[in-house]
């Protein structure tokens, strides 16, 4: 699965393959919602629409079309990520899949020029996320957690409050932080990222 600050920036490349099929900033709030599984609220199966197709991207409203393209992209980035082989071309450590989206946040933060437009999105609840998720209060602890998070670049302090949240330990925080180290340090990861740029771009082509 990609990161949050991922599908921010995989969903606003995908914006531009979708035109004017978007018209609402809730797109952003669809892309962001699936994930609050992550919370222990919900299920994966819930969020996450199955055997989604560029085809198949445009849902019955802006917000659906936002869940439906964070599917897709965890679906086409998983089946690169098996295609590459990345257990044997990356550091092997349990940790690794969560640590490589967390250093792909951190890689492709800056590719994005307006934060704060997240940021105000987050600032209210939506409708379609309360079909999913009746209780209020869920989804604004969803959407605080966001809002930490994307407020800068990531770093070891805003990574280690994010999945802290997520109700990870003090002690697999600290662990998933030096993973996140070994993968910045390796040319390999660089490597792994620049090629899933092209083979976005080419899939979209």
């Amino acid at each position: 699965m990609a990161g949050e600050i991922g599908h921010v920036i995989y969903a606003a490349r995908l914006l531009t393959y979708l035109g004017d099929a978007v018209q609402q900033p809730t797109y952003w709030a669809g892309t962001l919602f699936p994930n609050i599984r992550h919370l222990g609220i919900t299920s994966r199966h819930r969020t996450h629409p199955t055997h989604v197709t560029l085809r198949t991207l445009v849902g019955k409203t802006d917000f659906q079309t936002g869940m439906r393209v964070h599917a897709w992209l965890d679906a086409t980035r998983q089946a690169f990520l098996e295609e590459a082989n990345t257990k044997e071309s990356l550091p092997w450590h349990p940790l690794v899949p969560y640590a490589y989206s967390l250093l792909e946040d951190e890689l492709l933060y800056p590719h994005f020029d307006d934060w704060n437009l997240i940021q105000r999105m987050l600032n209210k609840l939506y409708d379609d996320e309360l079909l999913y998720v009746s209780v209020r209060e869920q989804v604004g602890r969803w959407h605080t957690v966001l809002q930490h998070y994307i407020t800068e670049r990531p770093s070891d302090d805003t990574r280690r409050h994010f999945v802290l949240a997520h109700g990870m330990s003090e002690a697999a925080a600290s662990e998933l932080n030096h993973v996140v180290a070994l993968l910045r340090r390796d040319p390999r990861t660089l490597r792994l990222h620049n090629r899933f740029l092209h083979h976005l771009e080419h899939v979209l082509a």
